[in-house]
């Protein structure tokens, strides 16, 4: 609930209380009661309380206007889908080598999504006009039963004079006139968050914009923003998050003539749409030239290789086959057969290692491969586990003496060194023991994991030991985890807020009590 809707409802509340305190002892006429004019007062401030904002018939026609734009897009779709699928040259177009044909696929694939997403846009607009136009009828319900309290009493202060028996009934009546009222913020906050959750994500994934460089044509965006890791589906899985396509485009133009010329090459040599963004994300991590060229050197023989660079580059995806239920800890994370799982108490250090890869994809490499993709002795599960524990072991060692575990402030400090550092952004911990801090806090992490910056977080049961897992994503009102015992699973916000999330930690740590909030940093 916001701010503004909490206050109406404490209001209410408040209301309430004070009717349901008063006693009623007058018999009429002389015989007056001072509780009398203390309930006018009572119904009269009820009276004054706000309506529900928003107007249902404005945002239905927005739905109106949606809709038509989605069967719009949809048109502009089968037409570029025919010519994506007649057949075209590889001739190169763009300053970044995109060549036509994957630049026709992808805007047949954008052309279908912008479709996709305008008709959801609309059904969650039409949604809100309902919700709003429920909570204003409610409202008015309430208002009626209001009016109907006020007018048992005598005018003015006449009303002093009421008997109790009238009073009693003038009471009840305002009373159901509040039970409408506090059904109206209900209706309204619920469709409020509902909408402001589902467009914000919409709005999230409108990104070939992002990518706001003066060396970027449009079919350059529209090619690197719609690069999808292998594995799961393409809209769910994009290489490049928002925040990667902005701090690509500031830095695409900071280059200097002679390292722009280079990465030019390198992005003209790509042989794939995925290998160019995986191109980009190092880019966008903040590494120099040599170490991108370097990279550029290791990745490029496996660049038409989508499920290689996929395995090697990026360890989560959203598989096609995860139920998103609560507890299926099936979506196991794996490279070469061994799994990203956590040793000891390292839950902190580990999800931070295994975060760290996910968005960084020059050290996802040393991780899988050692610096030598392809040679056995390096690129196997066997050296790939020996690197992972090595790194687990130099993060946990961040912490201070020999205590098992790492508490907050250190969750803190190690996710700004090795995960904010690479995605533009400073960690903030946050403490939410409480339902409400946990609730306020939603919005931001949602906000974050659309963006492609994970949020870890700690839960625990009562006063036990506590566990670290990270946000990666959300979707219709539920929460993606990783756990570093080595899987991914889904919590819905309402366990989340509640506490009641044991199904991520088969029920040993279901209330989380501390999260690290990524905050952009100033690009310098």
């Amino acid at each position: 609930m916001t701010a503004l809707g909490r206050r109406r409802k404490d209001h209410l509340d408040t209301l309430r209380g004070k009717l349901e305190e008063l006693e009623f002892h007058g018999k009429g006429g002389f015989d007056g009661d001072e509780s009398n004019l203390v309930l006018t007062r009572l119904i009269q401030q009820a009276l004054d309380f706000p309506a529900p904002e928003g107007s249902p018939d404005e945002v239905a026609a927005k739905a109106a206007a949606y809709r038509r734009a989605a069967a719009v897009a949809d048109e502009v779709g089968a037409g570029v889908r025919a010519v994506a699928t007649a057949g075209l040259p590889a001739t190169w177009i763009g300053e970044a080598g995109s060549k036509a044909s994957d630049v026709t696929k992808a805007a047949a694939r954008n052309a279908e999504q912008m479709a996709e997403k305008f008709g959801t846009a609309a059904r969650e607009l039409a949604l809100l006009a309902e919700g709003i136009d429920t909570a204003q009828s409610k409202h008015g319900f309430g208002l009626d039963a209001l009016r109907t309290a006020r007018g048992m009493l005598p005018d003015g202060g006449n009303a002093f004079f009421a008997p109790a028996e009238t009073a009693g009934r003038a009471r009840q009546a305002a009373l159901d006139g509040l039970r409408y009222l506090e059904s109206g913020v209900t209706v309204a906050e619920a469709a409020g968050e509902r909408a402001e959750r589902e467009l914000d994500k919409l709005t999230s994934e409108a990104r070939a914009g992002r990518l706001d460089s003066r060396h970027m044509t449009d079919a350059d965006r529209i090619v690197l923003a719609d690069a999808g890791a292998w594995g799961g589906d393409r809209a769910e899985n994009e290489i490049l998050s928002t925040g990667d396509l902005e701090r690509a485009g500031l830095r695409l133009d900071r280059l200097s003539a002679g390292d722009r010329a280079a990465y030019d090459k390198l992005l003209d040599a790509a042989k794939s749409p995925q290998e160019r963004a995986y191109l980009m994300k190092a880019l966008a991590a903040g590494y120099p030239m040599p170490t991108i060229t370097d990279f550029a050197r290791k990745i490029h023989p496996y660049g038409d290789r989508p499920a290689w660079l996929q395995q090697h580059l990026t360890p989560i995806v959203t598989r096609r086959d995860d139920s998103r239920v609560s507890g299926d800890s099936s979506q196991t994370v794996t490279f070469d057969g061994r799994e990203w799982e956590q040793e000891g108490n390292t839950c902190v250090a580990f999800s931070t290692v295994t975060m760290h890869a996910q968005t960084d994809p020059v050290y996802a490499l040393e991780l899988t491969t050692g610096g030598h993709p392809g040679d056995p002795e390096h690129d196997s599960g066997a050296a790939f586990e020996e690197r992972l524990r090595a790194e687990e072991s130099r993060v946990y060692a961040r912490r201070e003496g020999d205590k098992e575990g790492m508490n907050g402030a250190e969750g803190e400090m190690v996710a700004d060194e090795e995960i904010g550092a690479h995605t533009g952004t400073d960690y903030e911990l946050r403490f939410v023991e409480s339902e409400q801090a946990r609730k306020d806090a939603l919005p931001a992490i949602r906000d974050a994991v659309n963006n492609g910056q994970p949020v870890p977080f700690g839960a625990r049961k009562d006063d036990q030991f506590g566990h670290q897992m990270v946000v990666i994503g959300q979707d219709g009102g539920k929460l993606q985890i990783y756990n570093p015992w080595g899987y991914t699973t889904w919590v819905s916000e309402e366990d989340f807020v509640n506490g009641t999330m044991g199904g991520a930690t088969d029920g040993r740590h279901p209330t989380p009590t501390d999260i690290q909030l990524p905050k952009q940093k100033p690009q310098p």
